[in-house]
């Protein structure tokens, strides 16, 4: 059965944690979906996609990942779907972006959709912040060059990292926040890791502020752990959950990929 409001794009954004799938037809984000990195089997990518169409008519689809040993499980399962190929995102697919970068082939997928999201629904210049596994920071100039960026460990490393090199210290579990004066070892490491994180985004930003000259930047975060990350952080951020997937919906207008 074909949706009232056209055929769909099937949009992936396959993740070191999990992979997020949104389901559009006209640039918003009309379903979602995400299945576990550690799961990518082919009958999981199957499911997860029949879940996510279900009824409705999806006839392209956009497809970026930093996971390649499981590209061809997805492209295979994906071609199934929509029974053509999938634009797969890279250097060479237009973003509408000059890629003013040494070696553009090493751009990881995900951080060219960002860099589309930013500039073209939240303008130029931009900064955007991607909080996951990484943290990446990229950079677009007010003449839409991607001019690059910064890469950091992501909140759930940076929490993590005491247990995995420490004989004592407890891993934490959740991702609760504390500030203060830690009056256990497991609060101690929960303020060194919210807080401590909150100033490395500070500290990182206010650097790629002070490059880009500040005037007019926008600041743009997204990822999975955005909204709790920047909880409480003096940067006027604007934390856009659907990004990547905005990105990767206008990287389907740009390539001519329409159903």
């Amino acid at each position: 059965m074909k949706d009232s409001r056209g055929t769909f794009v099937i949009l992936v954004d396959v993740g070191n944690t999990s992979a997020t799938l949104g389901l559009s037809a006209d640039g918003t984000i009309a379903r979602r979906a995400r299945l576990p990195t550690a799961s990518h089997t082919a009958a999981n990518i199957r499911r997860v996609i029949g879940r996510l169409v279900g009824r409705r008519t999806a006839a392209a689809a956009v497809f970026c990942s930093v996971v390649p040993r499981v590209d061809k499980r997805w492209l295979r399962e994906l071609a199934r779907f929509i029974g053509r190929n999938v634009v797969v995102v890279s250097h060479r697919t237009r973003l509408g972006l000059k890629l003013k970068y040494p070696r553009p082939q090493t751009i990881g997928a995900d951080r060219l959709a960002d860099a589309c999201g930013a500039a073209w629904y939240h303008g130029v210049p931009a900064i955007v912040v991607d909080i996951g596994t990484a943290t990446t920071f990229d950079v677009v100039s007010g003449k839409r060059e991607f001019l690059g960026g910064i890469i950091a460990p992501g909140p759930v490393i940076m929490r993590d990292c005491l247990a995995a090199r420490t004989a004592l210290l407890p891993k934490l579990r959740g991702n609760r926040t504390c500030r203060g004066i830690g009056r256990s070892t497991a609060a101690a490491m929960r303020i060194g890791a919210s807080v401590g994180y909150r100033g490395l985004v500070r500290e990182l930003t206010l650097n790629l502020l002070e490059e880009t000259g500040r005037r007019g930047v926008r600041l743009c975060a997204t990822g999975g752990y955005a909204a709790t990350a920047l909880k409480g952080l003096d940067l006027p951020f604007t934390i856009d959950p659907d990004l990547t997937l905005r990105g990767l919906w206008k990287i389907h207008e740009l390539n001519g990929r329409r159903p």
